[in-house]
Parts: C-alpha cells; sequence; structure tokens
C-alpha cells in the first residue's frame, strides 16, 4: 500500500507542480488531488463541502504538512498562496 507522501508526491510530478500557487481552485492537479483525498477519507466532510473550510487552504496546508514543496520560509509561501488566491 502507497503512503499518502508517495500518492501526492506523484500527483505533483505529474503535473509538474513545483509551487504551491500552481494548485489552483479547477485545476488538473487541484482536481486530482481533491479526488484523492475524498477518497482516501483524510479530508474532513465539512472541508470538502467548503462549510467549515476551503478545500484548497487543506491540500495547500497538507502539502506542505507532508514537506513536499520546499519553501525556503514555509509561512511566507503560505501567506503569499492566500494573498494571491484574495484570502488575507
Amino acid at each position: 500500500m502507497r503512503t499518502e507522501y508517495e500518492e501526492v508526491s506523484d500527483i505533483l510530478a505529474n503535473n509538474d507542480v513545483t509551487d504551491a500557487d500552481q494548485i489552483e481552485y479547477g485545476s488538473e492537479v487541484f482536481e486530482e488531488l481533491m479526488d484523492y483525498y475524498m477518497s482516501s477519507g483524510d479530508m474532513p466532510y465539512g472541508v470538502m463541502k467548503a462549510r467549515t473550510g476551503m478545500p484548497d487552504e487543506w491540500i495547500i496546508d497538507r502539502i506542505f504538512e507532508l514537506d513536499l514543496l520546499k519553501d525556503t520560509d514555509e509561512k511566507a509561501g503560505l501567506e503569499s498562496h492566500y494573498f494571491l488566491k484574495d484570502m488575507i
């Protein structure tokens, strides 16, 4: 059985993702990550339905937790992502 790290790493690699800004709501990589997290049961239902959180934020946070995207300053990278998405 493959780990979450391996699955998500493959999805990112197959879509040539090197930066969190490339994971945009509605993009192919976003849809693949949503499908993975929905089928794995890792993403809370309220987040899936955008009632208790935003799915794209949850996915980006999870990718940073897995340390799959390298940023020199993880927090600054995440804040930049949210800023570009008009979230802050």
